[in-house]
């Protein structure tokens, strides 16, 4: 009712009859902005707070509450309620009388009127007369009420009236697409940053690049241009880099690293695509350009090349996220396989991987991960600080026997839990056994041999392979654990005598002794061995799967208590 009103000390607040005051908008944006994270950074100056009332609230599309006022369609709620104490401090109020709903409702007939019945009945240049008058006459009765001293709210009189007007609509529109473009930078910078937290940055510059280059935009180009780097797209790195020149030539050091990168990208190989068989590719840069962004797969850090297997390379990687090292071994399908094959290889190679990133065992390497990243498939895998027992195969690098029946009781016991999860190694050999610094004893490359098996070069350039093959596997049967433990057998053979059970002078030959005939006797290789030792290998290295030893726990068992009797009489 007119009349009423909030008194706060000599503040007199005009309210309505259910306490709600109208609120005087200044204009959009009429007060300061400050982003947190500016004045967290100190880029604000303090002297732009000091003394002042400051409002604190969410202003991000999606993120706070937005009102459809006079003056804007997206309005914060905070700013709302800065014009609100605007009101209060410059004692500026809106006053809307009981008589002025009826006023609208009249004026409002008044137009309905014209529109329906006059205009019709006068030629075009009397009606644009008569219309412009009554428009003129509208817009005036308004601008009087809100300047003069007149207690009138007239707002929505003047806003239904001005609709009609072109050049007012022309001004609305300007807003509106105002709106719609400032609303359109922050979608694509926010699909930008997700595009490359996904690390897919092709689309993330893409949308980075529809948004002005301001110092925030600046910043996130710059991070994507190392992005682009450490993933060894130097090229893309530059183009990144060449878009923020665009309007700052100066921008940190962006001048220095796109000559170092015109010079690495001349330089570097990245994966395998298009090399022939045998080319040593790597990740790592050949140029010497060292103060460019690492290498990354996927999300680890490549520091160094460790050494080359038979698929690929092995890299001592970061993962930056836990600050862990590990071993990241590469894969190249497309050199291994064909290409109708290829897909069907990875696909089997990840859940192979799947599998041995379950095992959980002492004397097994931990597996973390496996992912692709561009053509380089790979594995992160536990960093191990020793040597594989190849170097200890050959006469007069032997193990003591000691030493040697207990890492074939250790590797017997990991292939037990093993194969308790169903999980069947395939390639048991001295190469991928691995004795650390420690001594403790870890059976490797779980997950792979499956994959190196089936390549172009299993029988090629891995010759030794084939050696160590259960005849099962190698009539291309399916096998179980138990081809694990004859390949064990074989192993525990040469770690004794140097020499392998069975040699051919070539793969077919190999093959067909490993299937048909005996092997020499242990003892007959090396005579200080204990008899009962004899057994035990015979055992393993039984042809027929059924007559093996059905289980690792079986055979470390043996060789344990083989190892306590002849320590009880030594």
């Amino acid at each position: 009712m007119p009349g009423r009103e909030l008194v706060l000390g000599k503040a007199h607040i005009p309210v309505d009859a259910n306490g709600r005051l109208l609120v005087n908008y200044v204009s959009r944006e009429t007060f300061p902005r400050y982003g947190f994270s500016d004045i967290r950074n100190k880029k604000v100056p303090l002297e732009n707070l000091q003394n002042k009332i400051v409002l604190i609230g969410m202003m991000a599309t999606g993120a706070g509450d937005l009102h459809i006022t006079p003056v804007g369609d997206l309005f914060p709620g905070v700013e709302i309620q800065g014009n609100v104490i605007n009101s209060v401090l410059q004692n500026s109020y809106l006053i809307r009388p009981a008589w002025a709903q009826t006023l609208e409702l009249g004026v409002m007939l008044l137009f309905a009127l014209f529109v329906s019945l006059a205009i019709p009945h006068l030629s075009a240049g009397k009606s644009a007369i008569l219309a412009s008058v009554l428009l003129v006459v509208t817009v005036a009765g308004g601008i009087y009420a809100f300047t003069s001293d007149l207690p009138l709210a007239l707002n929505d009189i003047v806003n239904r009236a001005l609709q009609k007007d072109p050049e007012k609509r022309y001004l609305l529109t300007e807003r509106q697409k105002e709106r719609l473009e400032g609303e359109s930078v922050e979608t694509n910078k926010m699909l930008g940053l997700s595009f490359q937290g996904q690390g897919m940055l092709d689309m993330a510059f893409e949308k980075f690049r529809k948004c002005p280059v301001d110092e925030g935009m600046k910043d996130t180009l710059y991070n994507l241009a190392l992005d682009f780097e450490r993933k060894r797209q130097f090229n893309k790195a530059v183009s990144v880099f060449e878009h923020i020149m665009t309007v700052d030539k100066n921008f940190r050091d962006i001048s220095v690293r796109m000559d170092k990168l015109r010079v690495a990208s001349e330089t570097v190989i990245l994966g395998t695509a298009g090399l022939k068989k045998g080319t040593e590719a790597t990740v790592m840069i050949q140029g010497g350009v060292s103060d460019l962004a690492r290498p990354t797969l996927g999300r680890y850090e490549v520091m160094k090349e460790l050494g080359k297997g038979a698929m690929g390379v092995v890299y001592l990687g970061k993962d930056p996220k836990i600050n862990r090292e590990v071993a990241i071994k590469t894969l190249r399908f497309e050199d291994e396989f064909d290409a109708g094959d290829m897909k069907g290889m990875k696909e089997r190679f990840f859940r192979e991987a799947e599998s041995a990133g379950r095992l959980v065992h002492p004397n097994i390497v931990t597996i973390y991960d496996a992912g692709e990243d561009g053509d380089i498939s790979y594995i992160a895998m536990e960093l191990l600080n020793g040597t594989d027992l190849k170097q200890h195969t050959t006469k007069g690098k032997l193990l003591p026997v000691s030493e040697t029946l207990e890492v074939i009781a250790k590797v017997a016991d990991a292939l037990d839990y093993a194969h308790s999860q169903n999980v069947v190694h395939r390639d048991i050999k001295p190469a991928n056994i691995m004795k650390l610094k420690n001594s403790e004893i870890k059976v490797t490359d779980f997950g792979i041999a499956r994959i190196t098996s089936q390549s172009k070069t299993a029988t090629g350039t891995v010759m030794g392979t084939p050696a160590y093959m259960a005849p099962e596997q190698l009539a291309g049967k399916k096998v179980d654990g138990r081809a694990d433990l004859f390949s064990l057998g074989v192993t525990m053979y040469e770690l004794l005598t140097g020499e392998k059970p069975f040699i051919g002078e070539s793969v077919a030959t190999l093959m067909f002794r490993i299937a048909n005939e005996p092997h020499a006797p242990v003892l007959s290789m090396r005579a200080d061995l204990p008899l009962a030792l004899n057994d035990i290998v015979n055992r393993a290295l039984q042809k027929d799967p059924e007559k093996r030893y059905q289980r690792g726990s079986e055979l470390a068992a043996d060789i344990r208590s083989l190892s306590q009797a002849v320590a009880a009489t030594a």
